[in-house]
């Protein structure tokens, strides 16, 4: 009996191009206005903010050792927020912000499928190119989000 030829095997694997973080560019006339508009930014992500009713409000406090770390850590707690109780934050009033401390009141709504669309799943805010600086008319932070 003949062997037969050595079978061509493909490889058990390969890379796929994948883009799993999506980069925001907010800007923000005072340093308030930077982390509503972040907040805003996040939202806007995950679903079309215009749907969301203002039924709910929470208030908010994070702390972090610095300004940008501060901002990730905003971001995550709304995150959280979203995980563990669906709410979904439409407007934020930044009351209270220094560099390692923010308190904010967030109005919005609980996540509903039937009058909310989802767009796109937010894991986390990272410190991925992270940086908040003085610009001419106010303040920029970038900010990657990790999908």
């Amino acid at each position: 009996m003949a062997a037969s030829p050595p079978r061509q095997h493909r490889r058990p694997y390969r890379f796929l191009s994948h883009t799993a973080d999506v980069g925001l560019r907010i800007r923000g006339e005072t340093l308030e206005a930077l982390f509503a508009n972040a907040a805003r930014a996040l939202t806007a992500t995950m679903v079309d903010r215009r749907r969301l009713r203002g039924t709910r409000s929470r208030q908010i406090s994070v702390e972090a050792p610095d300004l940008e770390a501060l901002l990730v850590a905003w971001l995550n707690h709304l995150l959280y927020l979203y995980d563990t109780e669906a709410f979904l934050g439409r407007d934020f009033t930044i009351t209270s912000l220094t560099p390692e401390r923010l308190e904010a009141r967030a109005v919005g709504d609980t996540y509903d499928p039937t009058r909310h669309i989802s767009k796109t799943a937010v894991k986390a805010a990272t410190y991925h190119h992270l940086a908040i600086t003085r610009v001419p008319d106010g303040w920029q932070a970038t900010v990657i989000l990790d999908l």
